[in-house]
């Protein structure tokens, strides 16, 4: 895969409409994706699904109406891996008939609970070999990469969707060649997911979320999107609907059958990406979507949005599929423009916009790991080459500054003040390094507390080694307010995680703290003497 790096944004402060980790991949690649949460407006009872895009000007290129008696292999392949799309979903995808079949004009996605073992990476990879691994979990995931990729258009699927606490259908988009990098630079499009559906507890038990994923590559990248509940006789588990996106040039709205609920615009979303010369770009226009994408149908099991199953989700649960169609604007096929229905009704999500950093001037000198001797040095009263310094924040702000202090040992210090449950601090390079050499060192840091605002769920620190490359969540104790605290974390522990990936002869992120998720706002908390040591 293409490696890209995202900017410095110290001082994101920064207001999102958004609820990933998570995924990805809200499905494929989002870490942790929470569902989103601009305020909602509920879908009218009595909507009607007899909206006829022939009428607008849209033209139907590519459709799949599912009235064979298996999946046309010419419009759609498999994705067979049992990696956990970024998210710890619990699911392999197969391609066996048990998991995908088409069958009574229907395409059935089905989630089953059943130990298999598969690909512990995606087949997509290129650099690393991750070996087999072992779900409880079976389910089918789809796409039309290569096969069916557009640049703009209305996109729609008739579908109903699995039930029950941990399942998690998604209609979604990917970029098929990305030149703005990893996910999520390259942008992710979610038309429709849902995730628990018709459980007592969940707020969500009858929601969609239309969701776009951009930013910088992971975890540099954020989020924005609408969630729309629909009437309980309109729930998504029990009728079918026809989700649609229709997208042009700097424009995406959201349906649900004939209702228009969501818009986002390209004064809202962005893309960075390093440029020739090593600095950040923001990209022009409507990037990241400007270039053509594919289509993905999923039902995932479990993962950091919805939770795992419990004990009254019942098996098989499938998503089944009507139809999938794709059209193009007749009268402006190259720019999508012309053809839209638009309701005054729908709410333009804000968006997120990137900040300016309060680190003035670029990283500076050179880095062997060859040369090094006992310690590698990523933070002391400065950024130190190449390791950079940034936030991710799925919605909500995080403040960042450097502050002075004469206390002895620190002089300089990183201040985080959350303003938000979802947000990581991390340093990062834009290449990787071979640190094999370090595998019985250890990750050192110094953390003090200044406020402890909500944090009940304790801190947490990892190592990244390329998304979705990584030790994963490593709990730390929590440091006292007011007092530093130094932590000395074995390296060899991060490897043995039990939800570890690290591969140390490709860490471009040597080290990530937070608060645990879900539990962060409020939380002023300080960080400094940031380093390898063996």
């Amino acid at each position: 895969m293409t490696r890209s790096v995202w900017g410095v944004c110290l001082i994101l402060v920064v207001s999102a409409c958004s609820g990933g980790v998570s995924s990805t991949d809200s499905n494929e690649t989002s870490s942790s994706v929470p569902p989103a949460s601009a305020p909602a407006t509920t879908l009218p009872t009595g909507f009607s699904e007899a909206f006829h895009p022939g009428e607008k000007g849209w033209a139907l290129v590519w459709s799949d109406e599912f009235d064979g008696s298996q999946l046309d292999l010419t419009r759609w392949d498999f994705e067979e891996n049992c990696w956990g799309g970024g998210n710890n979903e619990l699911q392999c995808y197969t391609s066996r008939p048990e998991n995908v079949s088409v069958d009574g004009g229907l395409l059935h996605i089905v989630a089953r609970e059943e130990s298999f073992t598969g690909l512990a990476g995606h087949e997509d990879w290129e650099d690393s070999t991750p070996g087999q691994t072992t779900l409880p979990y079976t389910s089918g995931r789809i796409r039309t990469k290569g096969q069916g990729d557009w640049k703009y258009g209305r996109m729609e699927v008739r579908a109903r969707f699995p039930e029950g606490q941990g399942l998690w259908p998604a209609i979604w988009m990917l970029p098929t060649d990305s030149p703005y990098g990893d996910w999520a630079a390259g942008g992710e499009i979610d038309i429709a997911e849902s995730v628990n559906l018709k459980t007592i507890r969940a707020a969500e038990n009858r929601w969609i979320h239309g969701t776009l994923h951009y930013g910088g590559v992971w975890p540099g990248n954020v989020f924005t999107g609408r969630s729309l509940p629909l009437d309980r006789h309109e729930n998504p588990a029990d009728v079918f609907h026809v989700y649609a996106i229709e997208w042009e040039e700097g424009e995406i709205r959201w349906f649900v059958d004939d209702h228009h609920y969501a818009t986002q615009t390209a004064d809202g979303w962005y893309t960075e990406f390093p440029g020739y010369d090593g600095t950040m770009v923001i990209g022009d226009g409507a990037a990241p979507f400007d270039q053509e994408f594919h289509l993905l149908l999923n039902v995932a099991v479990g993962g950091n949005w919805p939770g795992p199953p419990d004990d009254k989700t019942t098996f098989p649960q499938e998503m089944l599929v009507d139809y999938v169609r794709v059209y193009e604007c007749s009268t402006s096929p190259d720019d999508g423009i012309g053809c839209g229905t638009s309701s005054s009704e729908a709410v333009h999500v804000e968006g997120i916009v990137p900040t300016e950093s309060v680190f003035s001037g670029s990283l500076t000198g050179s880095f062997d790991p060859a040369e090094l001797t006992d310690t590698l040095a990523v933070f002391d009263d400065d950024r130190i080459y190449p390791w950079d310094l940034d936030v991710f924040t799925a919605s909500g702000g995080v403040q960042l500054e450097l502050i002075s202090t004469d206390e002895a040992g620190h002089g300089d210090v990183i201040q985080a003040t959350f303003e938000t449950d979802e947000a990581v601090l991390f340093f990062q390079s834009g290449e990787t390094y071979d640190l094999t050499d370090w595998s019985d060192g250890f990750v050192e840091f110094d953390l003090r507390l200044i406020e402890a605002g909500s944090a009940s769920s304790g801190f947490m620190m990892k190592v990244d080694c390329v998304f979705p490359c990584g030790t994963g969540d490593y709990p730390i104790s929590e440091p006292m307010v007011g007092e530093w605290a130094s932590y000395k974390v074995a390296i060899a522990d991060l490897l043995s995680h039990p939800i570890s990936t690290l591969d140390l002869s490709q860490v471009n992120t040597p080290l990530v703290v937070f608060p645990a998720w879900g539990d962060q706002r409020g939380v002023v908390m300080q960080v400094d003497n940031v380093r390898w040591t063996r």
